[in-house]
């Protein structure tokens, strides 16, 4: 299964016009961003969504567990899946611009872990139910406590292929999708320009688990600078770098671990790999500059490279 992850400002776009985008380029359904400054509800926007398309699957993606208590995060669930039965995808995360616009911090893992627990409790076994993971702990964390996961772990398969295996490994059962920053590109500077509303958001990823990620120590303090330079209160827009300055290099190293780019041809080998190292479906990041004017060939792409490995 693959989704466009739809992260308009409010007023940019129709989410429902963009899922009709979606659903021609030959994905699968939307996933709704959930930032209540940024964003249109993904909520309302999901029903709209699922009740005006023929979308196979449809939902909030991140809905912010550091907003949202997750007692009424399972009552909307619960209502969405009986309109739409089978067809709803539900990924719920800590929160990122969400709870950082509010000037709060993201929920501890122990608080995060709970909140899981009273979903996976709440939520019926027929609503598609993920939690989104970039780091070790939350990765095995959401595999036991939910049951699912969206990981969210960069464009490195060698590193994919660990965020996998170790999701399985806390449950062997466990459906693993993955979140993806991909675009098709002719060349370097397309793929800069495309790469950069995401940057600093990858960035912080990388900062909060260096190890994890590979990251060389001679690169770690220019890492950090790209993470320190991201506005999220423009987050996904161009316009999420501040003006602070950023050491050469550091901005390329994020952009190579974290977004796909390329001909078509390469972007399918690199989705091949994905499949390969166990990955079961593809949320595809809609924020990217370029991603709407070449969404069929991103399809075409995403589709042939997951088929290559039968899925």
């Amino acid at each position: 299964m693959i989704v466009l992850n739809v992260a308009r400002p409010a007023g940019a776009a129709d989410p429902v016009e963009l899922a009709g985008a979606a659903l021609a380029a030959g994905l699968d359904g939307v996933a709704l961003a959930d930032s209540p400054r940024l964003f249109p509800d993904c909520l309302v926007e999901t029903e709209r969504v699922l009740s005006a398309t023929p979308a196979r699957l449809a939902g909030p993606c991140v809905l912010s567990l550091g907003l949202r208590h997750p007692a009424a995060v399972a009552g909307a669930v619960r209502t969405l899946d009986a309109h739409h039965p089978g067809r709803l995808l539900t990924v719920v995360g800590r929160g990122e611009s969400s709870v950082r616009n509010e000037g709060l911090a993201p929920p501890s893992l122990r608080a995060y872990e709970a909140s899981l627990r009273t979903l996976r409790e709440l939520v019926p076994a027929s609503a598609l139910l993920l939690g989104a993971a970039s780091g070790p702990r939350t990765i095995a964390a959401t595999a036991a406590r939910l049951g699912g996961v969206l990981i969210d772990a960069g464009a490195d398969p060698a590193v994919v292929g660990k965020a996998v295996a170790l999701a399985r490994s806390a449950r062997p059962d466990v459906p693993v999708w993955m979140f993806v920053r991909a675009v098709v590109t002719d060349d370097d500077a397309a793929a800069d320009a495309a790469a950069a509303p995401v940057l600093g958001s990858c960035a912080a990823r990388l900062v909060q688990a260096p190890d994890w990620f590979d990251v060389p120590a001679a690169l770690r303090t220019g890492v950090a600078a790209v993470a320190d330079a991201h506005d999220y209160r423009r987050h996904g827009t161009a316009e999420a770098r501040t003006g602070r300055d950023v050491p050469a290099g550091a901005d390329r190293f994020v952009r190579d671990r974290f977004v796909v780019t390329g001909e078509r041809q390469a972007v399918a080998e690199r989705f091949a790999a994905f499949g390969a190292v166990g990955v079961d479906g593809v949320v595809l990041a809609g924020a990217l500059d370029g991603v709407l004017d070449r969404l069929d060939d991103l399809g075409r792409a995403v589709r042939e490279g997951l088929t290559k490995d039968g899925r």
